[in-house]
């Protein structure tokens, strides 16, 4: 494992905000940086978070142990329903951005976050097995998934706050 990977999960997060925001804003050559290149570094972070959100629905697929292929976790309808909600939101908050529209976009970006914690919380301990439950099979790559998107929210964030 990398010294990064050592390093706790938000510190990591904050780490990787910190590196993102100092590439994007504070570089020598801010002053000839456009709007228009910030709009498109914020679309391209939107983007990859939600292609990103997009997967963690296929890694809850079938991932508990059981029958050959497979079953699903309990709350399984209820994640995929919460999944299509938080990728919702995120188009909505890209689209709006992109035209402009930004007046609650940390609100915005909260509510997705919250949605991704919510996503992870509904599938711990989610499987039979255990007196409480276990994890998933790929649990730890949910949670990854989860603070990788997030990390690049809070970068939008402070990318937004700056401007």
């Amino acid at each position: 494992m990398s010294t990064f990977g050592k390093i706790p999960a938000g510190l990591r997060r904050s780490v990787t905000v910190s590196a993102l925001c100092a590439g994007l804003m504070l570089n020598p050559l801010t002053a000839s940086v456009s709007f228009a290149d910030t709009k498109s570094a914020i679309d391209k972070l939107l983007g990859e978070a939600t292609t990103q959100a997009q997967t963690m629905v296929g890694l809850m697929t079938n991932n508990c142990s059981g029958d050959t292929h497979g079953d699903p976790p309990e709350a399984y309808e209820a994640f995929v329903k919460k999944s299509n909600e938080v990728n919702k939101q995120l188009g909505d908050l890209r689209v709006a951005l992109a035209g402009g529209k930004s007046p609650n976009a940390g609100q915005q970006i909260d509510a997705v976050q919250e949605g991704l914690r919510t996503m992870v919380n509904m599938m711990h301990e989610n499987c039979h097995g255990d007196s409480h439950g276990v994890n998933p099979l790929n649990y730890g790559g949910l949670v990854q998934v989860q603070q990788n998107v997030s990390g690049k929210l809070d970068a939008v964030k402070t990318i937004l706050e700056a401007s």
